[in-house]
């Protein structure tokens, strides 16, 4: 290999990443170290009475308490002491910790409160209460309050990672006066976990942001550049003789819907409207001190935001992230990625959970109404943490069987299953040792379906587990992880049989010689592992190495998702971090990546590399960009189970602009451009501006626009003298979307939300050809291109169905192979409004809208004005829905 090849470029990035660290680890000697003075703050005992929530610190019980002083900056000056004083209390009685917080501010009249529904972040001043009440240096409860009384609150673990979707149920208030302003927060002990030892001592930290200077404080400084976030917190002690309370809370609820559609007089289920009603709950226990069951039946998320809209042409599954609020809360559990990181690829996508039905109905002629989604009958997990540092997690749901109904020609009624009954399971344990640095979990995941004659070609079992290990150390600053997974699944010979011929592996290929189809096989088996070394802290340098491997057979679609089996997957990162404001920039980052990844039978499907980084400038303007390159590699998947095809170099590039977020006019705008050697190319453009009037009031407005112009875009597979034809297109891509919010707040427990996105897309084939040699060296010799002396085209005389292509493949005056028009045509309009009322604490009202309009036709024509004022006319539903459910703690 010449010098300056893959193998120099690789070494030199370990060097830079390694080499340094390495040298400056070996030469400290930790008896050199001195101890840090412990960071200790003293919680005292409430009396006289406890303390009043109202924002104002005036109850005589406050006097008692000792207080907590000398916050320090973590930005913009780390290190510095704070501009402003802060100066904080801790009481607690038999039921809750109350923590205090006078917030002094030279210049009270500049305070900034936003006004925003329960949750949300704002560019606001903000104080935070952090309790790590396991005390184990990993977990934390996060509870947040603004000027505006807005309050938020995270669930944090594995001491970087937070989780947004825990809701807990605790009451704070705020208030602003001639010396700034004050906080008081109420934390039940129910909504913490801690032990029975008769004298508590709890991690904790508090933090202080200021918004217009863009500064946090904080109680106990956390370095930026340290590894941790939770275990880098001081102690709360002082607090005795409390015992954690029996937790039981329920939360019973109601719903009305009304669905509106346009009638139909020919169809007997388009009558124009559909009511419907329902109740369920959910409820939540503490089995233990540590361990907690959630419950939920018969759940309802009518309040959830609709996804986005999109057109999938690739022969991979589109991810959709979750919103439901009870997958949400805890996933972090659950989560196992492939990878060992946070990619899509894992072993739990709750969104298998509820499902679209995977069955077809026989429409005998008729008319047939499918159910929208497979209903959860019931659902529960049991989480939590011991204070050894035990991590427990399971997960089991229950789906109903769900039928289509059909009504035949003759007017006979039908009922054909379209989805079984099924089981769904999740397990998952992880130890932490070492005040954890160290750890070692498993997991299992398990899917069992009660299967009709008619869904046999569905996996009747489905099972995955596996087990991992991460190491920290040098200072918690690097770390070592790995895992190793196996999985199975097992189903009719036509079922096995699907899953060999899935995207996801193609075992058909004919070129695929370390692949065998067999359509007698009744299960599929196959292993994945992943193994990474990082640097994760300390200094400016980050990096990693990771490799993941995934065999052909590894299955775990049922309950995970997978996109690309059969894959080696090898990549580095190195990467420097800027902390510190210098002339020009406030902070930045510079990344370098290089990856190389193959098939296990030695196929390399990518190789590339790219460079990016992101600025902040003084002004809290700022921007970022990089760019990417992939040689020349073997493309597995684009034929379809067809042999692999060389495609060509590549390369893209983008970059961005952002604005300083703390105005009330603030927008992020971008582009990006990928284009290959030969004569495909893509790009794009989007913006988001957001706009504040008031500190109650917030729009943002989404524009988007990406085009494509793909050479040979896949198009279909005929069976053609003798042979399969791969059949690709010329095909120009253009759309555009608009995505729309709004928030109103009338109070921290009263607001409205519109989420609302009109969506565009066409496409439009302009010339097809077939593959003849997708190995050849030189890109023409690759295709066979059709000219108009051997294609022909029929349009057609339904305008819900496309026209047809006829070719002429050998030439010789007849037509060989025909297929169906692929250009379309997408217009589609969804929204959901809510609205929200907390109308007692943990208690909630909504009502909510939600519509979507849609039409496709196959002209591929793409006009955006017309199409956009179109919108308003097109066929669609109207969904109103009035939930109300009501929070017991008996």
């Amino acid at each position: 290999m010449l010098p300056g090849g893959p193998r120099s470029v690789l070494l030199a990035m370990l060097l830079v990443l390694f080499g340094g660290s390495l040298a400056r680890a070996a030469e400290k000697d930790p008896a050199e170290e001195p101890e840090p003075e412990p960071y200790r703050a003293l919680a005292s005992r409430a009396s006289p009475g406890t303390p009043e929530i109202d924002g104002r610190l005036d109850d005589a019980a406050w006097a008692m308490a000792q207080p907590i002083t000398d916050f320090v900056q973590r930005d913009p000056d780390e290190g510095e002491p704070a501009t402003e004083q802060t100066v904080a209390w801790v009481l607690y009685d038999d039921g809750a910790v109350y923590v205090g917080v006078r917030a002094y501010d030279s210049e009270p009249d500049k305070i900034v409160g936003q006004l925003t529904r329960r949750d949300q972040y704002s560019s606001s001043d903000w104080l935070t209460v952090s309790i790590d009440s396991y005390r184990d240096r990993r977990t934390a409860f996060s509870f947040s309050v603004n000027p505006a009384g807005t309050k938020r609150d995270r669930y944090l673990y594995d001491d970087t990672n937070s989780d947004v979707s825990w809701n807990a149920v605790w009451d704070a208030a705020a208030s602003v006066d001639e010396e700034g302003w004050i906080a008081e927060f109420r934390i039940p002990y129910s909504q913490l976990r801690f032990s029975q030892a008769p004298e508590q001592i709890w991690g904790f930290n508090i933090q202080r942001e200021i918004q217009r200077k863009n500064e946090i404080v904080q109680w106990k400084p956390i370095a930026k550049d340290a590894s941790g976030w939770v275990s880098e917190f001081g102690d709360l002690a002082g607090i005795d003789g409390i015992e954690p309370p029996r937790r039981l809370e329920v939360l019973p609820y109601v719903v009305a819907q009304e669905a509106m559609t346009p009638a139909q007089a020919d169809n007997p289920f388009e009558t124009g409207s559909e009511f419907f009603g329902s109740f369920g709950g959910d409820v939540r226990f503490g089995l233990t001190n540590s361990l907690t069951l959630n419950a939920t039946v018969n759940p309802d998320f009518g309040q959830v935001e609709a996804d986005p809209s999109v057109v999938n042409l690739s022969a991979f599954e589109t991810f959709f992230a979750e919103r439901r609020p009870f997958f949400l809360e805890g996933a972090n559990i659950f989560n196992y990625s492939l990878s060992g990181g946070h990619g899509a690829e894992g072993l739990f996508y709750s969104r298998r959970i509820g499902r679209r039905p995977q069955g077809e109905a026989d429409a005998r002629g008729g008319f047939v109404k499918y159910p929208m989604n497979t209903t959860i009958m019931a659902a529960a997990k049991v989480s939590g943490k011991s204070a050894d540092g035990w991590t427990i997690g399971v997960l089991d749901a229950v789906t109903g069987e769900e039928k289509a109904t059909v009504i035949d020609a003759e007017g006979i009624r039908h009922q054909d299953v379209v989805e079984p009954l099924t089981n769904y399971g999740i397990g998952r344990v992880q130890k932490d040792f070492n005040e954890g640095q160290s750890a070692i979990g498993g997991v299992f995941t398990s899917v069992n379906r009660r299967l009709p004659a008619e869904l046999s070609y569905l996996r009747s079992h489905a099972y995955a587990g596996g087990i991992d290990a991460r190491h920290r150390f040098w200072s918690g600053n690097w770390e070592i992880r790995g895992q190793v997974l196996a999985s199975r699944v097992q189903g009719s010979p036509l079922a096995i049989a699907e899953t060999q011929l899935s995207s996801a592996r193609y075992f058909q290929r004919p070129d695929a010689s370390h692949l065998r189809y067999d359509d007698s096989r009744t299960s599929l088996s196959g292993t994945s592992g992943s193994f990474g070394f990082a640097k994760i802290g300390g200094g400016h340098w980050r990096g990693s190495i990771n490799s993941t491997w995934i065999s052909p057979g590894f299955e775990t679609n049922d309950l995970g998702f997978l996109r690309q089996a059969d894959s080696w997957r090898n990549s580095i990162w190195v990467g420097y971090r800027e902390f510190e404001p210098g002339k020009m920039f406030r902070r930045y980052n510079l990344n370098v990546n290089a990856w190389n990844f193959t098939t296990l039978g030695g196929e390399r499907w990518a190789t590339g590399g790219n460079i990016n980084g992101s600025f902040t400038l003084l002004n809290y303007w700022g921007g970022f960009g990089g760019i990417n390159h992939e040689t020349s590699a073997l493309n597995t998947r684009v034929l379809r189970g067809g042999p692999a095809m060389i495609y060509p170099s590549g390369t893209n590039w983008w970059a961005g602009l952002f604005s300083d977020d703390r105005k009330s006019v603030f927008f992020e705008v971008g582009t990006w451009q990928w284009f290959d050697r030969e004569r495909s190319d893509a790009g794009g453009y989007y913006a988001n501006a957001v706009w504040r009037p008031a500190a109650n009031f917030r729009l943002s407005l989404g524009p988007e626009y990406n085009w494509t112009n793909d050479d040979w875009q896949y198009v279909t597979t005929v069976d053609a003298l003798g042979s399969e034809r791969y059949v690709m297109g010329v095909m120009e891509q253009k759309t555009v979307a608009l995505t729309t919010r709004f928030e109103w707040t009338f109070t921290p427990d009263i607001s409205v939300q519109l989420y609302a996105q009109p969506f565009i897309s066409a496409g439009d084939y302009t010339g097809f050809s077939q593959v003849t040699d997708p190995k050849a060296a030189e890109y023409d010799d690759r295709f066979d291109r059709f000219g108009e002396d051997r294609l022909s085209y029929e349009a057609s005389t339904d305008p819900e169905s496309p026209g047809t292509y006829y070719v002429d493949v050998d030439a010789d005056g007849s037509q060989d192979m025909a297929f169906d028009d692929p250009n379309f045509s997408v217009r589609e309009f969804r929204s959901t409004l809510v609205f929200r009322w907390e109308y007692v604490s943990g208690s909630t009202l909504f009502f909510v809208w939600s519509m979507n309009r849609s039409a496709f036709n196959f002209s591929g024509k793409f006009d955006p004005v017309d199409d956009m004022v179109s919108l308003r006319t097109l066929p669609g539903s109207n969904i109103f829905s009035i939930k109300l459910n009501y929070y017991l703690n008996p």
